[in-house]
């Protein structure tokens, strides 16, 4: 799937103003330590995310950047921590579509508003999910279908959480698929692929990079991808429509967010170095090749929040229809 940028500037002049801005961030040098918020468990795909980019922000802005997993509520108690943050630029958070758009959908109420209370700092990628299975479980798409009719309400799916985008990619499933599964929240997917890959649940959606080790194991079967075409770092992989079907998506995308009232200043320096850091060939390739990934960078923080206004738009009316709403 494309999620191109209505860019009024071209990539390059935007290229050259973060390459500017971070130099000069690198220059001065900061001791106190910017402070990734990642809401969901240690050893996801978004955390795995949310490191390379401390690691390499950290060189650019010569400043320490530390990340720290906040998990719960399908993402919404690590985004609440960003919200209600001081302002100065030290607390910034690594922003999902499960808590951007998904739990807006899914939550009557949330102790934060997502387009008052926070701006987006920049893109960072987007990537097409994965359905995996138990390695005990059905191979194919099929399969998998078949024995969830046979068996209505028997199977059941692991997610991040109430709200997140791997529940939601799940409901969205059964809906396509017309069957009937179960949904057995966690603190994070991580948590909930340990549990597939030890046969407590039957199937979980979750990113490329997290599950392809597991299955390179024999611990869990890689059933279908989403996308129009094959994900080149799994080109054996067949997608849901190679496998009948069709119209159906999984993805997912993120960001780096803050707190709304966070200064223009620091905003800027923090998508400067955002930017130069997605433009490092070792990330970008990271990126693409081992997680199966669109790099959605540069983009400046008003594209990036335009971005998140479509991708509401378009999700929340369909998840509301769900009907899955919580308190």
């Amino acid at each position: 799937m494309s999620h191109s940028l209505p860019l009024r500037v071209s990539r390059r002049a935007v290229m050259v103003a973060s390459t500017m801005l971070a130099a000069g961030v690198c220059a001065q040098g900061n001791s106190k330590p910017v402070r990734i918020v990642v809401a969901f468990a240690a050893g996801s795909g978004n955390d795995l995310t949310a490191r390379d980019l401390a690691r390499y922000m950290a060189e650019i802005l010569n400043q320490p950047v530390i990340v720290e997993n906040k998990p719960g509520a399908g993402g919404s108690l690590g985004t609440e921590a960003v919200a209600r943050a001081a302002p100065d630029g030290l607390t910034i958070g690594l922003g999902t579509s499960s808590q951007l758009v998904m739990n807006v959908g899914v939550y009557r109420t949330l102790p934060f508003d997502v387009d008052k209370d926070l701006r987006l700092i920049g893109l960072v990628s987007s990537r097409g999910m994965v359905l995996a299975g138990k390695a005990s479980g059905p191979k194919t798409l099929k399969a998998l279908i078949a024995e969830a009719k046979a068996r209505p309400g028997q199977l059941n799916y692991g997610s991040a959480g109430m709200g997140s985008i791997s529940h939601i990619v799940g409901e969205a499933f059964a809906k396509a698929a017309d069957i009937r599964i179960n949904h057995v929240p966690y603190k994070g997917n991580s948590l909930a692929m340990a549990d597939l890959a030890g046969g407590h649940v039957d199937m979980v959606f979750d990113a490329l990079s997290s599950s392809q080790p597991l299955a390179r194991q024999g611990r869990v079967n890689l059933i279908a991808m989403s996308g129009s075409r094959r994900n080149s770092a799994a080109p054996d992989l067949a997608t849901f429509a190679e496998q009948g079907l069709r119209g159906y998506e999984a993805y997912t995308w993120n960001c780096l967010f803050a707190p709304v009232q966070t200064p223009t200043e620091a905003m800027e320096r923090l998508n400067g170095a955002l930017n130069q850091a997605l433009a490092l060939p070792k990330l970008r390739d990271r990126l693409i090749h081992e997680f199966g990934s669109e790099v959605l960078a540069p983009s400046t923080p008003a594209q990036a929040d335009a971005f998140g206004r479509r991708e509401r738009e378009r999700w929340v009316p369909f998840i509301r229809s769900l009907k899955l709403q919580s308190s």
